[in-house]
């Protein structure tokens, strides 16, 4: 049906490029490029010894608008898949501007000289875009683009309002080694170590923990009116939890003040007034660990947008312990993710949207001791009479993430935990996905973590070179719709309403949707 190129040959690219091959019916011709054409060829000649056919292979270099262009006039696609590295964005979008071509990645635009990330850049193409007919999707990977699924069929389906959110990104694998990342390390690391912010509605203080009882209720959700097709994907399904009403609930024994407050400096408290009333979570909230803060705001970093404000706090300084269904308790630590930057615009009555993600203690440590001698650094330093950057030294040194994928085993877990309105009473739902990283490999010779960001980058290619996404659709807060299912029993996807929707059947994935029962009546726990 389409002509596709896609550009970049990691641990994602090799995801994208083997689905892609699945679903011949819909990508009759690929083209996969990498400045390394080793790493193409690999790539290929895995997708040939699956018994999924030929894919072509070129070079390109991505920095380069110029290169890209006569790569894009070569083969004249439909459509370019950027799953290259996040500074590479533009380059690849002024290209396709060029050559009228249409657009998809899985990341925002990255600073190559400044360790932050937004969308400003890349939203700004959107009229010169529309001018020239072609069509744009930003963030179709998780977390940018699931995760927003999960927000969108949350509003549409479960709530009024929803006036929080937490994205919740936990990757329980283990890999076996003391520090490697699951990703580009130099990506990964500047995300990590850079200041966490988060977004709230002017004038709203937090809202206080709603605690939830999960266990026990997995609803099924059919949507109505949509032709349902099944793709041979086995990875995927959903789950929605929602959560009880703990107003009536007894109080419960949590520990002491002082032992909340030593999960977070004082002097990183001092930081951030939210914390106010903010809770650390465990076991859905049941336990409710609440800090104590002076009125002190001094060096609370501002920042107004679209109605609210960013709040900014020191690196790793909010965690909080979450439980995982399926997975179990896990240290969640405060970042700055894109989504957040998007969501913010399309979700009603929203007051409060955050992101968190896991780490190890091994990894922390590491990490810290990196930054403290300097090889987090991301300006040039003088060495040996030449120039050398020290984090892309550090990445040559470190494990290549794709090389993970054989020795990682366990779980992925990403939610969204949202609290709202419904019919003027409060409600809380958990959406969340789980992913198998051995399952994956068998399937695609990847880990969990290229696997959960490859396999949405393949759906959204696949409903733009189908003509059922594009310059037409809807906007994204009722264009993207959740795929769910009952709990670790049918396999589905997500893909967007008011078209024919595409569910996955992906067996690595489990995801679901948890609501929780009123619980006011429910014994006190012992926690």
């Amino acid at each position: 049906m389409a002509c596709v190129l896609q550009i970049g040959a990691g641990g994602v690219g090799g995801v994208v490029a083997h689905k892609m091959a699945m679903n011949r019916e819909s990508f009759t011709r690929i083209i996969l490029a990498s400045r390394t054409l080793s790493k193409c060829q690999a790539i290929a000649d895995s997708i040939r010894q699956k018994g999924l056919g030929e894919i072509e292979i070129d070079s390109v270099d991505a920095d380069s608008v110029e290169s890209v262009v006569a790569l894009i006039e070569k083969y004249r696609p439909k459509l370019v898949v950027n799953v290259a590295l996040p500074y590479q964005d533009l380059s690849i979008m002024e290209a396709c501007l060029c050559t009228k071509t249409h657009y998809l990645d899985t990341a925002n635009y990255e600073h190559p000289d400044s360790a932050h990330f937004e969308y400003k850049e890349q939203w700004a193409y959107d009229t010169r875009y529309k001018q020239a007919g072609i069509f744009a999707l930003l963030g179709s990977g998780f977390d940018p683009g699931v995760t927003n699924v999960f927000c969108a069929y949350a509003q549409k389906h479960y709530f009024d309002e929803i006036h929080s959110i937490d994205i919740l990104d936990c990757n329980a694998g283990d890999h076996g080694y003391a520090f490697a990342t699951n990703f580009n390390p130099e990506i990964n690391l500047r995300e990590v170590s850079s200041k966490a912010r988060y977004w709230v509605k002017e004038g709203h203080s937090a809202c206080t923990a709603i605690s939830a009882e999960s266990a026990k209720i997995a609803q099924s959700l059919a949507p109505s009116k949509l032709n349902r097709d099944f793709l041979d994907n086995p990875q995927t399904s959903s789950t929605i939890l929602e959560c009880q009403d703990s107003s009536n609930m007894e109080s419960q024994k949590v520990g002491s003040n002082t032992e909340s407050n030593s999960l977070v400096s004082q002097a990183d408290l001092a930081l951030n007034p939210d914390l106010k009333q903010d809770t650390i979570y465990r076991k859905f909230e049941r336990e409710e660990k609440h800090f104590t803060l002076d009125s002190n705001t001094q060096g609370l970093k501002v920042e107004s947008y679209f109605n609210g404000q960013w709040r900014d706090i020191a690196p790793l300084a909010l965690m909080k312990e979450w439980d995982y269904p399926e997975v179990g308790v896990k240290n969640s630590y405060l970042l700055y993710h894109e989504e957040l930057e998007s969501l913010i615009r399309n979700i009603k009555g929203l007051r409060k949207i955050r992101f968190f993600m896991t780490f190890g203690e091994s990894y922390l440590t590491h990490m810290k001791c990196l930054e403290n001698i300097g090889f987090l650094r991301i300006d040039e330093v003088a060495h040996k009479g030449g120039k050398i950057v020290p984090i892309e030294v550090l990445k040559t040194l470190l494990p290549d993430p794709a090389s993970l994928a054989s020795r990682t085993k366990g779980q992925t877990h990403i939610g969204c935990y949202m609290k709202g309105v419904k019919d003027g009473k409060e409600r809380t739902i958990y959406i969340y996905n789980i992913c198998n990283h051995e399952t994956c490999y068998k399937e695609v010779n990847a880990q969990g973590v290229s696997y959960t960001t490859g396999v949405p980058a393949m759906i959204g290619a696949k409903l733009i070179c189908e003509d059922k996404w594009g310059l037409n659709a809807p906007k994204e807060h009722s264009a993207c719709t959740a795929i769910l299912a009952e709990s670790a029993k049918i396999a589905q996807s997500l893909a967007p309403s008011k078209l024919n929707r595409d569910f996955l059947d992906n067996p690595q994935t489990s995801s679901t949707i948890l609501e929780c029962q009123d619980s006011s009546n429910m014994e006190s726990q012992k926690v």
